[in-house]
């Protein structure tokens, strides 16, 4: 399993100070913004990814336990070391089928509102209110990123208690 992924983000407050300085030139506003739009929906593409891997295990899990269950009457009868690793498949599968449908739930996630978008005490004012968008997408992005690791920290655990089932049944198989 690949190690976690680290977020490290930088300071909102430090970079709105440094980007409302009077000296931050708007050439370098403009390609925070580029750079910031491009972020927000590499993001979002990630969190995507993440969901759809997440939904394939809930699949995945469900489908595994339908198996087990399909199949129990046979389990029953054999030994009791296969019927040991089919029990262990089962509560591996459940598990996996709970945190695949904790973890892919819907969730309302931050993002940027018609207010950020329209803010009104900047109307007349377009390079402040760049500026103030470049916030608004910072601290969205660093909500979805948080939210997108936590995900893809829980789809890590899920893909090897999936591949844990997978031998539990195989052993029970090879011991009936």
């Amino acid at each position: 399993m690949a190690s976690p992924q680290v977020l490290r983000f930088v300071p909102i407050g430090s970079i709105q100070d440094r980007l409302s300085a009077w000296e931050t030139k708007d050439e370098t506003v403009d390609e925070f913004y580029r750079f910031g739009s491009l972020l927000f929906s590499e993001i979002q593409q990630r969190g995507s990814e993440v969901d759809r891997k997440l939904t394939n295990a809930l699949g995945w899990s469900i489908a595994t336990l339908a198996f087990l269950l399909l199949n129990q009457p046979r389990f029953a009868q054999i030994g009791s070391y296969a019927r040991l690793f089919a029990i262990i498949a089962a509560f591996l599968s459940f598990g996996c089928a709970i945190g695949s449908a904790w973890a892919v739930k819907t969730r309302m996630w931050r993002a940027p509102s018609e207010n950020d978008w329209f803010k009104a005490e900047l109307w007349d004012d377009p390079s402040t209110l760049k500026r103030y968008h470049i916030i608004s997408l910072l601290g969205t992005h660093q909500a979805q990123a948080k939210n997108v690791k936590v995900k893809a920290d829980c789809l890590g655990v899920i893909e090897i208690l999936l591949l844990a089932c997978g031998v539990a049944i195989l052993g029970a198989f090879l011991l009936s």
